[in-house]
């Protein structure tokens, strides 16, 4: 067993967006997401677990865990337990977000248990440490894959991620990130509760195989558009179901952009946007107009970060062993 594990993982983008789950936090449909990073690859959670002192301590941005997230903690805790047969006293987690607007819940559920099946060497597969780390974030499957990935209910309870999409294939594709400084933001359980309870919901649930089969038939051909039009088209969806039952997480600013994406499009660019729950409004373009895009959004009084696709979890250190 090691002594100590550092991971990372980047958050996630949603592509085709989480809009509601069941108890034990499955996602009613299938979903899409894309994971990302700066071009520096600074916008990351990194998260260190250390076994250390007689209790199980969480630290998040320096903060300690809410109660019902550490319960969830020292479940995924005893499960690596169980499957290494092997008991500690006590585990030092530190998990820090760095420059992320949204997402970072994905990511720091992915980094948790990429670390403790590296410090435990229980050697799970992807799809087990996915399956774990949805106790945390029902879409965390994103950021454990990286790249374009889909999560797959058809057969709930079971169900699997996929990897659709990795770096590569999704070269020469940019994202301009818009992000906002609002102080507070609207919870995923509110948002999955609103979208359920609007009466159009289940003309959702008749459209996302559709917009999924679109993503993957522009990914076959590299049609961004045909891939980014069914995006645009599932956010926008999702947005108005959860917003026309009282639930703005949109804010004015953040619909400007909305509008001055939908105006450059309009005007012969190739661009669309998606945005999740949080406080940033995602824009892709590609080719040679991707330029033109950005200046145009700048132009507009916006504020750009760029984002590039990232790959999946990782570990980025391993200490030395320590028996028990």
């Amino acid at each position: 067993m090691k002594k100590k594990v550092i991971s990372v993982a980047y958050p996630t983008i949603p592509v085709v967006f989480v809009s509601s789950v069941h108890p034990d936090r499955i996602p009613l449909h299938n979903t899409m997401g894309l994971a990302v990073t700066d071009l520096n690859e600074e916008t990351r959670v990194e998260t260190e677990v250390e076994i250390s002192g007689k209790n199980i301590e969480f630290m998040l941005n320096g903060k300690p865990l809410e109660k019902d997230k550490m319960r969830d903690l020292e479940k995924i805790v005893k499960i690596f337990e169980e499957k290494s047969k092997g008991n500690v006293n006590g585990l030092k987690i530190e998990s820090n977000n760095y420059k992320i607007y949204s997402g970072s819940s994905d990511a720091g559920a992915a980094a948790l248990v990429v670390a403790l099946d590296a410090l435990f060497e229980t050697k799970m597969t992807k799809d087990e440490l996915a399956e774990i780390s949805m106790l945390l974030s029902e879409s965390s499957v994103r950021a454990m894959y990286g790249g374009l990935n889909e999560l797959n209910v058809d057969g709930y309870p079971k169900f699997y991620g996929k990897l659709i999409a990795d770096e590569k294939d999704l070269e020469g594709l940019r994202i301009f990130a818009i992000g906002f400084d609002y102080p507070t933001r609207v919870s995923a359980e509110e948002i999955f509760h609103a979208c359920r309870s609007n009466p159009f919901y289940e003309y959702r649930l008749k459209m996302v195989p559709q917009w999924i089969a679109r993503i993957k038939l522009g990914i076959l051909h590299k049609d961004w558009h045909a891939v980014f039009s069914a995006a645009e088209e599932n956010c926008a969806n999702a947005h108005y179901l959860y917003e026309s039952m009282g639930l703005r997480s949109r804010k004015k600013e953040m619909m400007n952009v909305v509008i001055d994406v939908e105006e450059i499009r309009a005007n012969g660019l190739p661009c669309y946007w998606t945005a999740g729950g949080g406080k940033v409004i995602n824009v892709f373009s590609w080719g040679n107009e991707a330029e033109k895009v950005k200046k145009e959004l700048e132009k507009r009084g916006h504020k750009i970060t760029e984002y590039k696709v990232a790959p999946g979890a990782k570990v980025i250190k391993r200490n030395r062993e320590v028996g028990l």
